[in-house]
């Protein structure tokens, strides 16, 4: 029996939240055997395709496809919005700006089914640039659960605690988050006698390398920060087994790949209400409100979320259970991909 083809357009190239998607889609395809997922939009043999972004190389592709009864599905992230709130250059703020028209447009006019990877993201997009009356459906983003899993030995933070920040990019106003971070960090110094030590993965420019440094240094406080850079699966999963929490930096996240994976490792999540951040974690952590305006990118309240962090730090134990617990129920990628081929191919 054939089995049932799915092509991925465009091929995600950069470090992020689509590529991470991809290869965990079409990882699951080739293990399990249950579908052909690839990215050859040439085939004759594709039963549906599934579109993230506003690609115009493939917009003549998918109208014919479209024309020939193909279902063309949608996946839509959170939109482009930090550029208009900080100055991220001319250069990229075009860029963004470019990329959600595309992307609105594509929603509009050129795919027939839209998958929303969270509440937030749908009601966002609705919002926005309108609701349509197209088939759709939330589906949230999920991981390798076995590969990102729990040590062999729970963590020992009585000499030191550790705690993690994961990004596939702190650049073009991302790095607002490690100023944050940085109170995070000196507001737990004055909690605990252990030095305090704050990794962060990920690419971070190094102007701001130095201003967080600069800062943590000036502190007086038992504190450190090391920019780990773009690291491995496995350097990873290393340090999310290893570190007390993960503080999730990113404000109106559609559906954090990294808070997912780090939740399968057992690691628990704290962050401010923004975004689709509540709906991944549950209990599984401590999501704090913001405090003043996160549209606006305004100063947040931190004390709310330093108490966050001493409190999953002393009952840590419990918040890894839970961590664990979520993940395996709700975010394995058995469920994740059941779901998209279900639906991309109804």
């Amino acid at each position: 029996m054939k089995k049932q083809s799915i092509c991925l357009v465009p091929e995600a190239k950069s470090l992020g939240g689509p590529r991470t998607f991809q290869q965990n889609l079409v990882q699951w395809a080739s293990t399990t055997g249950k579908a052909d997922i690839h990215f050859d939009a040439d085939r004759d043999d594709i039963d549906a395709f599934l579109v993230i972004g506003g690609p115009k190389k493939y917009l003549k592709r998918l109208m014919q496809a479209r024309a020939a009864g193909i279902p063309v599905v949608h996946r839509l992230n959170g939109m482009n919005w930090i550029h208009r709130q900080q100055n991220c250059g001319l250069k990229y703020y075009i860029h963004s700006e470019t990329a959600n028209l595309a992307i609105a447009c594509y929603r509009r006019f050129v795919c027939n089914k839209i998958i929303y990877q969270s509440p937030f993201c749908e009601r966002r997009w609705n919002q926005v640039y309108g609701k349509t009356n197209k088939p759709s459906q939330v589906i949230f983003n999920g991981t390798d659960t076995e590969l990102f899993s729990p040590g062999e030995h729970i963590p020992d933070f009585s000499k030191r605690i550790d705690f993690l920040l994961a990004e596939g990019s702190f650049r073009y106003g991302m790095d607002f988050g490690l100023d944050t971070a940085a109170e995070l960090i000196t507001g737990l110094a004055e909690r605990f006698s252990q030095p305090i030590v704050m990794h962060v993965a990920g690419k971070v420019n190094e102007e701001t390398c130095t201003r967080i440094r600069d800062i943590l240094n000036t502190s007086g406080k038992a504190v450190e920060v090391i920019f780990e850079g773009v690291i491995s699966k496995e350097s990873l999963i290393a340090l999310e087994r290893k570190a007390a929490f993960f503080f999730s930096s990113e404000i109106h996240a559609a559906c954090p790949n990294a808070v997912i994976e780090a939740l399968s490792c057992g690691l628990p999540v704290i962050g401010f209400d923004t975004g689709a951040l509540k709906d991944v974690t549950g209990e599984a952590g401590i999501i704090v409100p913001y405090g003043t305006d996160p549209w606006k990118l305004e100063k947040p309240n931190c004390q709310p979320l330093v108490d966050a962090a001493e409190k999953v730090i002393r009952e840590n134990n419990t918040f890894r259970q839970t961590a664990r617990k979520r993940a395996v129920e709700n975010f394995t990628l058995e469920l994740m991909a059941s779901k998209y081929i279900e639906f991309c191919l109804s």
